[in-house]
């Protein structure tokens, strides 16, 4: 008996752990406990590419100014998929030494994803983000179900450092760059003062200015905040404040892309010669253009705890109601939600939007009216709609949505006031003295420095101290804080991977007739969307370098007569099978095609189904 209960112990023990869901399994270990910078990034994504072969790719697109690469880390699984040009050969082979064009890459074949970090160099969390990001889904894949049916269906473009130069200056070398590194000295490299106080950390530099921007908070003299002339501060206690090692400057580079952009040197390094004149934004904008798959992209930035959607230059106005309803009632519900703050009443009752509207007839804010709803906070556009103005140009938000069809996104990570428990709901002069007393119980955190007399070779007496430049009060603070931030920016994001199209063929049906080496067939076939969001924005199939979808009737050998309909049938975009509030699909996410054809002997056919945001998918038909 007892030897019976040990047998039985031992199997109930091994069923037990058989029947346990699979551990995530990381073959690349990876903390947030500091900032990876551009070295270190490189480092990870070549660790990556080398630990899981079969499900990922690192493409060099292009390099910065001073020949750093750029580098797409892509995401899918290698051995499924196909596409078009795989599946229909070429009519007209080429015949000289000239070599016929490659076929395309089989994840263009598949619905895509984009994440984009360190657009601007000094806000390096983005590129945190995107490490998090490959992390959790490379760790995942054969132990969660979805993400594992993602990376097999889908696919993922993952940018961390956009702007190589500036993000290695700010973490490598101390030195915050916003911009890249255009139009620099021959010391470049290096930053452009000298460690003034030799305590091997760039912070500030503040000094007395009776012009200057700032003033010493009265509370916490530590604290510079801004200057108000009513604020009772005369212009002795005004001050102006530099960085302490600042790396020359170049082109804002999110402020260079081809969509409504314009020369500026009133921005700082400015705006460019012309548009794509960045070596960054070039290799960027050719990406893009050659993966028209991409539907989704977000690009990380900081600060402040909200998105950006579009339109930056225009508002509303330049775009469609439909993308908006996408935008804000289906994504933006999703990000406030994960948020945790307050909810417009419209997008938790889009039905009662007709009685919003109605309510908000005479509101000066006309977009406001239009919608039926205030943005929140949260979820906003860069457009200024109570005074209808616009300060933004050359945006990469911009661009990927009205030139290219992309739900594009900036997500401006960080917001101390929310992202610290202790600081929830504090604001302006009032949350940066919390911050600083939160800072003050961080032992051995380099973040925000004592200030101390120095010389300046330009300034004279100065004080040396404040935000470090490394880090800086725009950066999430490593170790808790970052990676809270990152696991709610993961949950975001592959909220939004769960909404691409997903291109199905449902069944083939045949009738045939035969006439001797002769079979007439009458081909019935259902293509379906099974994806949330449509294979494509409002305009999408209009746009350059993109199309509607197609369904092709393919043989094998060419001996396929079409008696009725055409070898290749458009059907425009497919809606998808979630309901955009305020949007009826009359026309559902299913199209059925049919064909009569005469077919000579046993020629083989298949249907192939494409679309170049929903993927690609063929099916045999058996007769």
């Amino acid at each position: 008996m007892k030897n019976l209960f040990k047998f039985c112990f031992c199997v109930g023990l091994i069923s037990f752990f058989c029947n346990l869901p699979a551990l995530a399994v990381q073959k690349v270990p990876i903390s947030f406990d500091k900032f990876h910078g551009y070295t270190g990034t490189v480092d990870y994504l070549k660790a990556v590419n080398k630990a899981y072969p079969d499900i990922t790719e690192l493409i060099e697109i292009g390099k910065s100014f001073q020949q750093r690469p750029i580098y797409v880390l892509v995401i899918t699984n290698k051995k499924t998929g196909t596409t078009l040009d795989r599946e229909k050969k070429l009519v007209y082979e080429r015949k000289l030494e000239v070599p016929n064009p490659p076929v395309t890459a089989l994840h263009s074949g598949k619905a895509g994803l984009m994440l984009t970090g360190a657009t601007h160099g000094n806000e390096q969390t983005g590129t945190e983000v995107c490490l998090y990001f490959i992390d959790k889904i490379l760790s995942g894949y054969g132990s969660d179900q979805t993400i594992t049916n993602q990376i097999d269906t889908k696919v993922f473009y993952i940018s961390p450092a956009n702007n190589p130069d500036g993000l290695y200056n700010t973490v490598e070398l101390g030195a915050a760059q916003r911009s890249n590194s255009m139009n620099q000295t021959d010391t470049a490299a290096l930053p452009a003062r000298k460690d003034l106080d030799n305590n091997a950390v760039f912070s500030q530099v503040r000094y007395k200015d009776k012009k200057g921007r700032y003033v010493k908070d009265k509370t916490d003299p530590r604290l510079m905040i801004a200057y108000k002339e009513d604020g009772g501060y005369s212009d002795d206690e005004r001050y102006s404040v530099v960085p302490e090692a600042e790396a020359d400057k170049g082109i804002d580079i999110n402020r260079n892309f081809p969509e409504h952009w314009w020369k500026s040197n009133t921005m700082p390094g400015g705006t460019g010669e012309f548009a794509t004149s960045a070596p960054e934004v070039q290799a960027l904008c050719e990406f893009i253009i050659n993966h028209p798959n991409i539907l989704i992209v977000n690009e990380y930035h900081t600060m402040g705890g909200h998105v950006y959607r579009p339109m930056g230059s225009t508002g509303d106005s330049g775009m469609q109601s439909r993308d908006i309803a996408v935008y804000d009632l289906v994504m933006g519900k999703k990000y406030v939600e994960l948020m945790g703050t307050e909810m417009p009443k419209a997008w938790e009752n889009p039905k009662d939007i007709p009685k919003y509207k109605d309510e908000r007839r005479n509101d000066k804010n006309t977009s406001a009216a239009k919608r039926g709803y205030e943005l929140p906070y949260e979820w906003r556009t860069p457009y200024n709609e109570k005074e209808g103005t616009s300060d933004y140009y050359g945006l990469f938000l911009d661009w990927l949505y009205k030139q290219c069809g992309i739900y594009s996104l900036v997500t401006e990570l960080w917001n101390p006031g929310h992202d610290i428990p202790e600081l929830k709901g504090l604001k302006d002069d009032e949350l940066q003295r919390a911050l600083l007393a939160h800072l003050d119980k961080q032992e051995g955190a380099k973040i925000f420095l004592d200030w101390k007399p120095a010389k300046h070779p330009k300034h004279g007496d100065v004080e040396v101290g404040g935000w470090a430049s490394k880090i800086g009060r725009n950066n999430a603070f490593p170790g808790a804080v970052l990676t809270s931030i990152c696991e709610r920016q993961w949950q975001f994001d592959a909220y939004c991977s769960g909404l691409l199209p997903q291109l199905a063929i449902n069944k083939v049906e045949v009738k045939k007739q035969s006439a001797g080496n002769t079979s007439v067939l009458e081909i019935s076939v259902e293509v379906e969307n099974q994806g949330a969001l449509p294979t494509g924005l409002v305009n999408t199939e209009w746009m350059a370098f993109n199309r509607g979808d197609v369904v092709w009737l393919m043989g094998e050998n060419n001996k396929v007569t079409f008696l009725s309909g055409q070898p290749c049938e458009k059907i425009g975009n497919l809606y998808g099978t979630l309901q955009i509030p305020g949007f009826e699909d009359k026309e559902g996410n299913k199209k059925i095609l049919k064909w009569v054809v005469a077919v000579e002997g046993n020629e083989k056919l298949k249907v192939v189904a494409s679309s170049l945001k929903g993927g690609t998918v063929v099916k045999e038909v058996k007769y």
